[in-house]
């Protein structure tokens, strides 16, 4: 199965496909046959993958860097080490960096293509749940900050994606929920189909149903490609919409030092908070409440180390990228499956919801 990011001349495919990532190679020599490949991945998936990716390494005839594993070594220092590795292998603007990883892997090494000699090609094969169906697509790199996420990077389309969900399978649970959260996510922003797919559907997908996942996978993808296409670098405002719950998301993964709590778990929260905001500001009438928040229920709830101090919190939130003329932009519920941008909520409104959501 084959989509496509519509963005004209930059336009790529994402092949969804189980067993892609073994006939991948074939596909990048008959697409790129001038091109020189560079393999990023990290530790774990160099250990999960390791005859997949030696068998790459020969067909390619590629170099493989290994990052750690975690989102605390999504730093400038990762994506330097990258761009060494680039330099010292006398790496051309011809050449294609493949990245080959979750969300981690795919932002640092993106932007690492972003970088070298001022752009080169770069392919994202997603290897999790979440940046199948979230940071694989729509050319968002990036590294982290100790003020904040994601706050050093460029868009950087890739050239291909490739979406095997044969990866899944060793996906730890807890990992899978994580990933989970951004696929649920497009039930708030995807339109009444979307958000009726993933009612009727939840369970069969958290049981990884041969069928059902796929096409939530596949759906969650044209969701987003639509939004990459009508807003490429988030200018009109329609981009913003995949925030839905990411601005008290990452403030929350800020406050426990990107550690302690996976993206994934840091949305089911915002979501909770982005839900109770949009009642509390009479943008969700009770009907439409009730429906969110029995929908939102069937993920379980994610433990956090400790309950956050509110204020420092709520101060985290301003050093998001999100953050415009000094105000938050919310992404918040009006209807099933729609949501809006608003700028204006009240700061009591908005630290009330964090009171009564975290304790």
């Amino acid at each position: 199965m084959q989509m496509t990011v519509e963005l004209g001349t930059r336009s790529y495919p994402i092949i969804l496909e189980n067993g892609s990532a073994k006939s991948l190679p074939a596909e990048l020599k008959k697409t790129f046959p001038k091109a020189r490949f560079a393999l990023v991945t990290n530790t774990t998936i160099a250990g999960l993958y390791k005859d997949l990716i030696a068998d790459w390494k020969m067909q390619l005839d590629c170099i493989v860097h290994e990052l750690p594993d975690g989102e605390e070594f999504k730093t400038i220092a990762t994506w330097s080490g990258i761009l060494d590795a680039l330099l010292e292998a006398k790496y051309e603007r011809s050449s294609i960096v493949i990245a080959l990883g979750g969300g981690v892997v795919g932002d640092v090494a993106g932007f690492a293509a972003a970088s070298f000699l001022r752009g080169v090609g770069c392919v994202q094969v997603p290897t999790t749940l979440l940046a199948m169906v979230d940071s694989s697509v729509g050319g968002k790199t990036a590294v982290d900050h100790p003020l904040g996420k994601n706050l050093i990077g460029a868009f950087h389309q890739p050239k291909m994606v490739c979406v095997d969900p044969s990866f899944l399978g060793t996906l730890n649970e807890r990992d899978f929920l994580s990933g989970y959260a951004e696929l649920f996510k497009n039930a708030f922003i995807g339109g009444r189909e979307m958000f009726e797919f993933v009612r009727k559907n939840h369970e069969a997908m958290i049981k990884k149903d041969s069928e059902l996942l796929p096409e939530g996978i596949r759906r969650s993808i044209l969701v987003k490609a639509k939004v990459v296409a009508e807003d490429e670098k988030e200018t009109s405002g329609v981009r913003a919409l995949l925030n839905f719950g990411h601005t008290f998301a990452h403030a929350l993964e800020r406050y426990f030092d990107f550690k302690e709590v996976f993206h994934g778990e840091a949305v089911w929260w915002g979501m909770h908070c982005a839900i109770e905001c949009s009642k509390r500001a009479g943008l969700l009438g009770c009907e439409a409440g009730d429906e969110y928040a029995s929908i939102r229920a069937l993920i379980p709830k994610p433990q956090l180390p400790e309950k956050p101090e509110i204020e420092r919190l709520y101060e985290m939130m301003f050093t998001d990228k999100k953050v415009v003329g000094g105000r938050l932009r919310l992404v918040l519920p009006t209807i099933p499956g729609v949501s809006v941008v608003r700028s204006d909520i009240l700061p009591g409104i908005v630290k009330s919801v964090m009171v009564s959501v975290f304790n």
